[in-house]
């Protein structure tokens, strides 16, 4: 059994891939956590993205609640929203109580529930979460945030329109931060979403030889995130990446507060590597993989061979530059982990791919890079700061 603890953060994410990859003979359960203290940046995603890894090993076991009978497993959902993606990407499997109990039957009418409160953005707190499950061929499978009722993706202006109430809600309890500061930016925010999640559109659906995925699960978190940059500093101090980010200057409130949206989009298709190649192994050196996400990032690069490259990339080029000179954005797919601080690393268009900086999330250099137990799928997460007015 691999226990998630309640302190999670980045680091220990990644000792969990370590201890997943040790397991490969045993069946592997996945024990959560009766809450997690915080959810900083990039940490619900990942651990999404740790549990879409695990779902899809051969040996991958029951899920386990720290929770006894119906009545807790309700409330655990309802107060957890960690919880309904980790249920629904464990559908298949067994999820049970501390007393082994089954409690599928119990949580069917409660997730339902809990979704349509989650479409309407009626969920607790001030995070907004959007799931889209391409294995569930019901109504709840594709969210109609993303998805016309034919199931094709909507346009970006619809998009905007349809995730206006989603940035009301996470400026909710600071108004005059949403009216001065997020209202301005809005426009951004929708062409970095719309553009990330167009590309779990055309490439995460199936995996890397063509064939749908099952489960599968595509993924949007818009949160807010307000405290003095002290206190930013001090949370990341492990990141020197973004110890360093923080320590280069913001406009920030009369307090000393810096406001921050964090855009994260997950997906557990193939991963860039495995997609852009057609493999189904990482038979290469990790500079190599790195030099493939450069690749990914190349304007109008593309993995697509039935498009023309000069319409059909990846698009991450495009979410570089809306980013640039303010954003913060960090990458995990396959066995890598980097980041760009595009506040001191502006945005510049090379002649080559290999040219372009990327850092290693855990050696900060942009040379050694380190070698993780591959994951699912692709997580990008971008910290965007708020001018404050």
């Amino acid at each position: 059994m691999i226990k998630i603890p309640g302190n999670i953060t980045i680091p220990k994410i990644h000792k969990l891939y370590a201890d997943l990859s040790l397991n490969n003979d045993l069946s592997i359960d996945i024990y959560l956590p009766k809450r997690i203290e915080k959810l900083d940046f990039g940490v619900f995603f990942s651990l999404l993205q740790f549990l879409a890894t695990w779902i899809r090993k051969e040996n991958s076991g029951k899920l386990c609640l720290p929770i006894k009978g119906s009545e807790e497993a309700i409330n655990y959902l309802n107060d957890n929203e960690f919880v309904y993606p980790s249920i629904v990407l464990s559908w298949e499997k067994e999820i049970i109580d501390e007393n082994g109990n089954n409690l599928k039957n119990h949580l069917k009418i409660p997730s339902k529930k809990y979704y349509e409160k989650m479409d309407y953005f009626d969920l607790k707190g001030t995070s907004v979460p959007l799931y889209c499950f391409d294995h569930d061929k019901s109504d709840r499978g594709l969210s109609k945030h993303f998805y016309s009722k034919n199931r094709e993706l909507v346009s970006e202006d619809v998009l905007g329109f349809n995730l206006f109430r989603a940035f009301q809600k996470i400026g909710f309890h600071n108004p005059t931060v949403y009216k001065n500061s997020i209202k301005d930016s809005l426009n951004s925010f929708i062409s970095v979403i719309h553009e990330l999640f167009s590309n779990t559109h055309e490439h995460a659906k199936t995996n890397e030889l063509g064939f749908n995925l099952y489960p599968n699960i595509r993924a949007l978190q818009l949160k807010f995130h307000k405290k003095p940059v002290e206190k930013y500093i001090e949370t990341y101090k492990e990141f020197k990446g973004l110890s360093e980010y923080f320590s280069s200057g913001f406009n920030v409130n009369q307090l000393g507060d810096l406001y921050l949206i964090e855009i994260s989009i997950l997906d557990s298709g193939p991963g860039l590597v495995k997609r852009y190649k057609g493999v189904s192994t990482y038979n290469m050196s990790i500079n190599e993989e790195v030099d493939i996400i450069k690749k990914c990032l190349y304007r109008h690069n593309t993995s697509t061979s039935s498009f023309k490259s000069d319409t059909k990339g990846i698009g991450l080029d495009r979410v570089l530059q809306t980013i640039d000179g303010r954003g913060f954005v960090r990458i995990k797919s396959g066995r890598v982990d980097i980041f760009r601080d595009m506040k001191s690393k502006r945005y510049i268009h090379h002649d080559n791919a290999s040219d372009i900086q990327l850092y290693d999330w855990q050696t900060n250099s942009d040379i050694n890079f380190s070698v993780f137990p591959p994951a699912e799928g692709t997580l990008i997460s971008i910290f965007f700061p708020l001018a404050y007015k």
